[in-house]
């Protein structure tokens, strides 16, 4: 897909943002390993186009346009391929799938694109909300990884086996949230309705 002398300057933000996308649902994918591209999918159409602007801003260019994906009720993007994206791609996917990268830090922005892509607020009844962060597609030593992380970061998280997930305390809720800042699109607002 696309050239690969394409480039693009990847800012510290940029970086962040890219990766906390790609602990969720996010994908970078390559054909020449000299180049990779960024894909997603949403069944929200808001997100695809908040998707689109951001990487815009970052200069990665879309390819094509968002359509929605036949047979489902959902949306894809797809960016050009850039040589600075190959270099993110090493990180993620260097012995063939997606692995979490261990000098990945967890900043606000890494945290928030996670949360919007694979978190949960759990509301049980009247007791105080907890999050799930769902990482069933990671191997158990990434999820206990991003566990050790966040509990350097102050939160109490929690391995869940059942799930292979990630349970972040009701005593850190509002913590989490208040250190990822607000929600960028109207279709995630509820993921932060405390």
């Amino acid at each position: 897909m696309g050239k690969s002398s394409n480039h693009c300057y990847l800012s510290k933000q940029a970086k962040e943002w890219i990766e906390g996308e790609l602990l969720g649902d996010g994908h970078l994918g390559t054909k020449s390993y000299l180049s990779a591209w960024f894909e997603y999918s949403s069944k929200y159409e808001e997100y695809i186009h908040y998707v689109a602007d951001t990487l815009a801003g970052f200069s990665i260019e879309q390819v094509g346009k968002i359509r929605p994906i036949a047979g489902v009720h959902a949306y894809r993007y797809t960016s050009r391929s850039y040589t600075e994206l190959f270099d993110v791609w090493i990180g993620w996917y260097a012995f063939g799938r997606k692995e979490v990268p261990k000098d990945l830090k967890l900043t606000p922005t890494v945290c928030r694109q996670w949360y919007i892509e694979d978190g949960s607020l759990l509301k049980p009844g009247r007791v105080m909300p907890a999050i799930r962060l769902a990482t069933c597609g990671f191997s158990l030593t990434d999820v206990l990884w991003l566990i050790t992380e966040l509990k350097h970061l102050g939160f109490l998280a929690t391995y869940q086996q059942h799930n292979n997930s990630i349970y972040i305390s009701a005593y850190s809720t509002k913590a989490f949230l208040d250190y990822i800042g607000e929600c960028p699109v109207k279709c995630y607002e509820y993921k932060w309705g405390y």
